[in-house]
């Protein structure tokens, strides 16, 4: 299948406005995301053929316009035209594409207020930072975004860390001051996200409501939910007694970030970030005066009952992904061996109780599935640590680097492997043009396309 130029490999997301695909660029094959206007027939008889183009098109012109890390770019733009075969190609637009998605990250689902995952304090902060950043550069030029959520939230492919922030989906973005073409009856923004002057009449959105948005997002990462009413003092559960790392001041954050009169807010951007600023140093300060204090640390459960680790691979689909793997709702293990490794001195890791053998330091990029095995070919090839049966290990050999600790991590121990390459390929397939992978730091299972990068970490015994 083509549209336009460009080869489809797959459908991303599908909307009120149209749909989103993984397509190849010609020539260069160059992998890249796809936004085609096909409205759904609702949206048609609502606002009309004109005004949902005018809009397409406006999308796609304020995303060309911005130039900023925190901003996917757009790669090209197609009005409507007759494609390579001489068929007509609606209008669309091409982007880069991410492989790494937030609301994926949070095991979010379309569920919205289910449980999510928590993401600890320094990747929400990390997260939360790149987001305001984003949004200022679209503020100076006037720009509303006016749709801020994990989904449109994607996260590009790092050395580390959660990977750099890409804000994505302008559809329902406007100028300041300029009235946007819609429905009387239509939604701007989702729900649980949007604010409630936004709620009220998008028409009054302003760059406080996307910074709203920002704060019921920072307040999901940190704690798995929804803030559950108005940051007045009379509605929200203070977030220190949700998530027992985190003081007053944090809930001082909140009721600004996220007070229902947007006067009472954060007045812009950067005031946002210092005040992010001078939490993580509150936050930090703490954290070293637990760790001095190691004693009043509660130890994670330790389960006597996990079984050995499954080393041959196997192909399961996402309906049957979280039985094979055992796992829950979340996609966490449900038994947690919490293994015990040596340092063999020689480029190694061993686990006791176990017996396998861990390549301490992995592959030295974020590898496509295809390398990552080529990793491991290579390992075995140059018989690293005087060994040649290394592999790329199964997901319920990669759930053992799990620590099982709500809050990711254990902070006042010195790590066995590197926390910056948390997000390891498994070879568990999970079709034919994708596979299974874990987050190690998180702690969660999950699938991409074999094109997407992460890390290797080979295993033997």
């Amino acid at each position: 299948m083509r549209i336009g130029r460009y080869e489809i490999r797959g459908l991303l997301g599908r909307g009120g406005m149209g749909a989103v695909y993984k397509a190849a660029m010609p020539v260069t094959g160059r992998i890249v995301a796809l936004k085609v206007l096909r409205p759904a027939e609702i949206m048609e008889e609502l606002v009309g053929e004109d005004a949902l183009r005018a809009m397409f098109l406006k999308e796609a012109s304020a995303m060309a316009s911005i130039s900023h890390p925190n901003v996917a770019a757009i790669l090209d733009v197609d009005a409507g035209s007759d494609g390579p075969d001489g068929r007509p190609a609606p209008p669309h637009f091409t982007m880069e594409y991410f492989c790494g998605n937030l609301g994926a990250l949070m095991g979010e689902s379309y569920e919205v207020e289910r449980p999510s995952r928590r993401l600890g304090v320094e990747t929400s902060l990390a997260v939360a930072r790149g987001m305001l950043r984003g949004l200022d550069r679209l503020h100076y030029e006037g720009i509303i975004h006016r749709d801020v959520k994990p989904f449109n939230v994607m996260l590009a492919e790092d050395l580390g860390g959660p990977g750099t922030v890409k804000l994505i989906d302008f559809g329902l973005s406007k100028l300041r001051g300029e009235p946007t073409v819609r429905h009387k009856g239509m939604v701007v923004g989702s729900p649980y996200y949007a604010a409630p002057e936004q709620e009220a009449d998008p028409e009054a959105a302003d760059e406080r409501s996307d910074r709203y948005s920002v704060g019921v997002t920072l307040y999901r990462m940190l704690t798995g939910r929804l803030p559950e009413g108005p940051a007045d003092g009379k509605g929200m559960r203070p977030v220190r007694e949700v998530h027992a790392d985190l003081d007053r001041s944090w809930d001082e954050f909140f009721a600004m970030a996220l007070a229902r009169d947007p006067a009472d807010r954060f007045p812009d951007g950067p005031a946002m970030l210092d005040a992010l600023d001078d939490l993580e140093a509150r936050w930090r300060a703490r954290r070293e005066a637990a760790c001095a204090a190691p004693d009043l640390l509660a130890e994670p459960e330790i389960s006597e009952t996990c079984p050995r680790p499954r080393s041959v691979p196997l192909k399961a689909g996402l309906k049957e992904g979280r039985a094979a793997f055992g796992l829950d709702e979340l996609w966490r293990p449900a038994c947690y061996a919490h293994g015990e490794f040596v340092d063999r001195g020689d480029g190694t890791v061993a686990e006791r109780t176990t017996g396998l053998v861990w390549e301490r330091y992995g592959s030295r990029y974020p590898l496509t599935w295809g390398r990552a095995n080529a990793h491991v070919t290579r390992l075995n090839k140059n018989a690293f640590a005087g060994r040649t049966d290394w592999r790329l290990p199964t997901v319920a050999e990669l759930a053992t680097l799990f620590t099982g600790r709500t809050e990711p991590g254990e902070f006042c121990q010195e790590p066995a492997f590197d926390p910056l390459k948390a997000r390891l390929w498994s070879a568990d397939r999970k079709a034919f043009t994708a596979a299974w992978y874990v987050d190690a730091e998180l702690g969660f299972v999950w699938w991409q396309d074999l094109t997407c990068r992460f890390f290797a970490r080979a295993v033997a015994g």
